[in-house]
């Protein structure tokens, strides 16, 4: 059986809620999504990409909104893994830029975190009144993202 998730991340890749407006957000989540079959949160000590499962179209420069190779794309993962995510820095082969990989435009939306929040199985997406919400007891904008696995 297949599962969906409806993750938030902060949109810094290294922003990091304190425990008491995590287990506030939880409550909020857990009442928004009462059919859902698991509510969870979890940090890590360094950035992980959080991806969006089957649901990975393509990669798009947010500069010439050309798109980017996933062979290329595959590379620059594996050496920003090298040193754990702590720099996310590229150059695109596309418009010669800087970017963040953060920064890139995954379709569907993805990108990396030290924390998040995820709810598997949700009945439905969240309002945007909601997750204004949620960006507001975690002190920071949030990226949606939908997996499915």
């Amino acid at each position: 059986m297949s599962d969906n998730f409806l993750r938030f991340i902060p949109s810094s890749p290294f922003y990091v809620p304190n425990e008491k407006a995590i287990n506030e957000a939880i409550e909020v989540i857990r009442a928004d999504f009462p059919l859902a079959k698991g509510i969870n949160a979890e940090t890590y000590d360094s950035p992980h990409f959080i991806d969006q499962g089957s649901n990975w179209v393509r990669v798009v420069c947010p500069n010439c909104n050309l798109e980017i190779g996933r062979e290329w794309w595959q590379t620059a993962m594996d050496q920003a893994y090298e040193n754990n995510f702590q720099n996310l820095d590229i150059k695109v082969p596309c418009c010669g830029i800087e970017v963040s990989l953060n920064d890139l435009r995954y379709d569907w939306p993805a990108g990396f975190a030290m924390f998040k929040i995820e709810v598997r199985n949700p009945e439905k997406d969240i309002s945007e009144s909601h997750l204004k919400r949620l960006e507001t007891i975690l002190g920071v904008t949030l990226r949606k993202i939908w997996s499915h696995y």
